[in-house]
């Protein structure tokens, strides 16, 4: 049996372990109320990351299949620069040259969070999606964004990453990302393989909000936010 074929099994053996994740369930403490259909969101709204034009936003998003989550990607709104999103071993407008691609990374026309979710829903079949957001000073978007697209960090060039990935590594890449990069917005210790198991941790990393995004019957969103920030 070839590579392939033993990843293949082995995710086979493991499917009935993981197949009671979470998959868009709120933990206790955490208040949801329905937005916009995806397809007529309105663009400017907070969870599109448009927000002040003196705050960067970093959104974590977290794919579901039927079985196991498939996918994790990033995307970062940066004051006066382009957004990015990174898709790390995905194939999303790979061969369009308008959807210019810096290895893994989309540097421009990166899609809206409600244009992955089209995607993902109907060309991957993926019944739900977690979108985390975090809104982040400029200064570390900026950093996060030169990461992204110069390979380095600009406080210590020393500090290189590679935003390409291999099969199966987009929840180990990002994480990583998260893990040396983030400062704190969010705090990640290890490399997660499952994105639902990183989706796990995000929720106690004090995103501003959490939208999940559902397929079943008339598609719906619901924004969650914590009680505590709800009645304050």
């Amino acid at each position: 049996m070839n590579r392939t074929g033993r990843i293949l099994l082995l995710l086979l053996l493991i499917a009935p372990a993981v197949a009671c994740h979470h998959a868009g369930t709120a933990p206790p403490g955490w208040v949801g109320e329905p937005v916009s259909a995806p397809d007529t969101t309105d663009l400017t709204n907070p969870s599109q990351g448009n927000g002040p034009p003196n705050i960067g936003t970093l959104q974590v998003v977290i794919c579901y299949g039927k079985v196991l989550s498939n996918h994790t990607a990033l995307r970062l709104t940066t004051p006066d620069q382009t957004t990015l999103f990174w898709d790390p071993g995905g194939t999303y407008k790979h061969d369009d040259p308008a959807y210019a691609r810096r290895h893994d990374v989309l540097t421009e026309n990166a899609p809206s969070i409600e244009q992955w979710w089209r995607y993902r829903r109907d060309g991957c079949r993926e019944p739900v999606m977690e979108v985390y957001r975090w809104s982040i000073d400029t200064e570390q978007a900026k950093r996060i964004h030169r990461i992204l697209t110069e390979y380095a960090d600009p406080a210590d060039p020393t500090q290189t990453f590679e935003p390409d990935a291999g099969g199966l590594q987009c929840c180990k890449r990002v994480s990583e990302l998260l893990m040396r990069f983030a400062d704190g917005r969010p705090t990640v210790t290890k490399k997660y393989f499952w994105p639902h198991e990183l989706g796990e941790h995000l929720w106690g990393q004090q995103p501003d909000d959490v939208t999940v995004y559902r397929a079943d019957g008339p598609t719906t969103a619901y924004r969650y936010q914590r009680a505590s920030t709800v009645t304050e």
